[in-house]
């Protein structure tokens, strides 16, 4: 392996960063979204003191939760006394940050899934101009193998490109469903919950 990354030339250690880059990103972004997922039997036992007007134990609960639902719920437990309009900005800006949050260094994968296939190429079109320069500067016939054998190596980047910037790209694509999926979560729980509280100002 390391053979092969040397014959790749000077631009396999941005390749190489990338992946570390990424696999940093994957690992990290992939703890942050262990406790992002719904509880629904969570969500179930702040409904059932609602609607026996159990609203502190209910804000309680929430707030001593963890992951976005808990985080949502709770703003809209605490701010259920106030107007609709009121409720529903607070919910908003906590949803944003939240979501900012679990958003984090998700344009890195992005971005190293579309730049590292172009790097890659870029060091093998480099690769194969200096190949076809070694060619026309000989002037006897030029063995095929040899010609063969600095084809293969140009391409080695491409082939390092590749294989750093599909899994960035499938990850980035995963964990922005991921993002997606709890938004409407929030979004869903926090309309549920405030039409629930609606009218209760005690």
């Amino acid at each position: 392996m390391l053979e092969l990354f040397y014959k790749g030339g000077p631009l396999m250690y941005p390749l190489l960063l990338g992946s570390v880059l990424m696999i940093a990103v994957v690992i990290e972004r992939g703890f942050r979204f262990i406790g992002a997922g719904v509880k629904k039997k969570f969500v179930a036992t702040i409904k059932h003191h609602i609607q026996q007007r159990e609203f502190d134990i209910a804000l309680e609960l929430a707030e001593e939760g963890k992951g976005p639902i808990a985080l949502i719920l709770y703003e809209v437990l605490k701010f259920r006394k106030y107007t609709q309009d009121v409720v529903e900005n607070e919910v908003s800006i906590k949803g944003d940050q939240i979501l900012g949050s679990l958003s984090k260094n998700l344009h890195l994968l992005e971005l190293i899934g579309k730049i590292a296939p172009m790097i890659g190429l870029t060091g093998t079109v480099l690769g194969m101009v200096e190949v076809f320069s070694k060619v026309a500067s000989v002037k006897n016939i030029v063995d095929p193998s040899l010609l063969a054998g600095g084809i293969w190596e140009a391409l080695i980047t491409t082939v390092a490109g590749l294989f750093v910037g599909i899994p960035a790209l499938v990850s980035h694509h995963l964990y922005l469903n991921k993002v997606k999926s709890v938004a409407f979560s929030m979004k869903h729980y926090a309309e549920e919950i405030l039409s629930m509280t609606r009218g209760s100002r005690d």
